[in-house]
């Protein structure tokens, strides 16, 4: 497999990074305060919601690039322990993982996705052709960006938390590496995947929240460190742009990519 982007997905695939429940001291942390409880239920119902959407990828010209799927194979199975982790943590708390917080509305709208999602998917993304694949690698690097610095935070003020959150950083900086390298590449393909990456950008929505209520989606986007820490991201969402064109989409509107994720935030915190 040729290592075109510098991430050399043959060592990932041989070194996974497991965080297993048998990892962790679980009667030692059966007394969490109910922010840090909050905060691990959304994780892992982010975390699921993840493995979720990296299915639907395998229907659309994604499946077709050898790279990508072989990244995402040791992906889910290192999404899946550390799934199975958040839900142990939980468990020892008394609460059950898994829980369903969609709304009314919500589950109408998961059970319309669930049916026609995929297929609906995979017609856009087919006539839109390989080009998508740079949207779904810059959504990722977004997605797996949030949730980096979302372990970070609750490992710094739950300190019984530390060594696991810190593992979890340092398989979502491997996760970051892959999808940074992939996005470099491909948005530097040509304008149609730069243009389909900025709508991608727009429109995305914070991990795990499609179907719950708007205070879950509108409290972490409002919160000014985490927001700092997306728009943080701009300059290498900037990379496929062209050498001679960066310093004058810079002087005209900023980094690329700024502007899309700006109009995210804005359109997450209004709910």
């Amino acid at each position: 497999m040729s290592d075109p982007t510098g991430f050399d997905v043959r060592a990932y695939m041989r070194d996974p990074l497991q965080v297993r429940p048998t990892d962790l001291d679980l009667p030692a942390l059966g007394d969490l305060d109910p922010a840090t409880l909050e905060a691990l239920t959304r994780l892992e119902a982010a975390e699921r919601a993840l493995l979720h959407r990296m299915r639907d990828f395998l229907v659309t010209p994604t499946h077709a690039e050898s790279r990508v799927t072989a990244f995402l194979t040791t992906w889910a199975y290192e999404q899946h322990w550390l799934v199975q982790t958040l839900g142990a943590v939980l468990a020892a708390n008394g609460r059950a993982a898994g829980q369903d917080r969609a709304t009314a509305l919500g589950r109408l709208r998961r059970a319309r996705d669930e049916r026609l999602g995929p297929v609906l998917g995979a017609i856009a993304s087919n006539l839109l052709g390989a080009e998508t694949t740079a949207a779904q690698m810059l959504t990722s690097r977004l997605d797996t960006a949030v949730l980096a610095e979302s372990y970070r935070r609750l490992g710094a003020a739950e300190p019984r938390l530390a060594a696991t959150t810190g593992a979890v950083v340092r398989l979502k900086e491997r996760h970051l590496a892959f999808f940074t390298a992939e996005a470099r590449t491909r948005l530097a393909a040509g304008p149609g995947a730069r243009r389909l990456a900025r709508i991608a950008v727009s429109r995305w929505q914070w991990p795990g929240t499609r179907y719950t209520a708007r205070r879950t989606r509108t409290r972490p986007a409002a919160d000014p460190e985490v927001r700092a820490a997306l728009l943080g991201l701009h300059p290498e969402l900037g990379l496929g742009l062209h050498p001679e064109r960066a310093a004058g989409a810079a002087a005209r509107r900023g980094p690329y990519g700024t502007r899309s994720v700006r109009t995210a935030l804005a359109r997450i915190t209004r709910g």
